[in-house]
């Protein structure tokens, strides 16, 4: 049974580029880029050379770049780091539909005397710039909003938030924003990037921070990334993460125009389900992702029978998905509890092909009714 793998959104496979460049430089490379032999000199020199390429595709400065572990790190480095520096009852914003990476750092930072709100959106998912503006106080200090929410695919309107009349500094999660571009950084002073969503490995991503921001380090004991970061720098993690954005650069419009007729298909396939709702549907979404509920319908159910069928999907984000509480985005939606533990992600990537679309509606349709009868198989382990 050949595999089916349509969680993207979660983590996509090595680009073939990407692992070349991996491959050589295990080859040639070892140094620690802070020694000063000559292996810690080429070392240091790829290093800044990936420093240099990312900072051209995104149209900044080379010492706006920090090197991170992902996603993860870069957003808690953004917030944490940007907030702790700030006076005690110091305000931020992040949006109600936030990767956790973002949500539990904004959470943390109450238990410390800061105060949070959330900022509202509408029923695709899309910030209510609204609601947004009343919350904006004068000791607002940073508001977080990603750029394309990872459980629904929705483009959030980061030009129109970066305009907004304020004091504070805005942070964009742009790690799902891989097939729509990175958004224009004019009036953003913090943006995280992860390369495993890019075709590059796991453990390896970067803040870029605006030029005379300084944040909080998390990590002490070592002077690398401009004392922002300490830690032995991992030059292989920078490289592959350059190599990762030039190669989703330069193929992004291509891929971009592929995802939008395969995902066609699926949805118009999948449309004919009874009880298929499909999330976000009206709003604008990243051409990657395709977001469902199923009337009567869980998601474990469905993705342990999709999983024996040889295919891999998702019920949102790849973070939170071994838990059993509801999707927080989809109540944040407005879609009831019941709904929201239901949500099954379709997220494709620059590998997918027609023929896993048609895999997806061949066993859709017994695999709903299978569920919805409550025939789940027993599976070990």
């Amino acid at each position: 049974m050949k595999a089916t793998y349509v969680d993207f959104a979660a983590t996509a496979p090595l680009r073939p580029q990407v692992r070349a460049t991996i491959q050589a430089f295990l080859a040639e490379e070892w140094g620690n880029a802070s020694s000063l032999h000559g292996h810690g000199h080429r070392a240091r020199m790829a290093l800044e050379e990936a420093r240099e390429q990312i900072s051209r595709l995104l149209g900044v400065k080379v010492e706006e770049i920090i090197f991170t572990s992902g996603a993860t790190e870069a957003n808690n480095l953004a917030l944490l780091g940007w907030m702790r520096q700030q006076p005690e009852g110091s305000h931020l914003i992040v949006s109600a539909v936030e990767h956790p990476s973002v949500w539990e750092a904004a959470e943390a930072l109450t238990y410390e005397g800061y105060r949070m709100d959330l900022a509202p959106v509408d029923r695709h998912g899309r910030l209510d710039l609204e609601r947004l503006s009343t919350l904006i106080r004068p000791e607002t200090s940073l508001l977080s909003v990603m750029a394309v929410n990872n459980e629904v695919g929705t483009i959030q309107p980061i030009a129109e938030v970066a305009a907004l009349p304020r004091t504070f500094k805005l942070h964009v999660d742009a790690v799902q924003s891989n097939w729509v571009g990175w958004p224009d950084l004019e009036g953003i002073d913090m943006l995280s990037l992860s390369a495993h969503k890019l075709g590059g490995p796991v453990g390896s991503g970067c803040l870029f921070l605006r030029q005379g921001l300084r944040l909080q380090p998390l990590l002490l004991g070592g002077s690398q990334e401009d004392h922002r970061r300490a830690g032995t720098s991992n030059v292989l993690s920078a490289v592959a993460l350059a190599q990762a954005m030039q190669v989703s650069h330069q193929q992004r419009a291509e891929e971009c125009q592929l995802l939008i007729a395969l995902r066609q298909a699926l949805e118009e396939g999948l449309r004919k389900l009874e009880g298929a709702h499909l999330l976000a549907v009206d709003g604008q979404r990243s051409p990657h992702v395709s977001s469902w509920y199923f009337d009567g319908v869980t998601a474990e159910s469905l993705l342990v029978l999709l999983d024996l069928e040889g295919i891999s999907a998702s019920s949102g984000s790849a973070c939170s998905s071994h838990s059993l509480e509801p999707s927080r985005v989809l109540l944040a939606m407005g879609l009831s509890p019941q709904q929201s533990r239901g949500l099954i992600r379709f997220s494709l990537g620059f590998s997918s092909t027609l023929q896993d679309v048609e895999r997806i509606l061949e066993v859709m349709p017994r695999l709903v009714a299978q569920v919805r009868r409550k025939a789940i198989p027993s599976v070990a382990g």
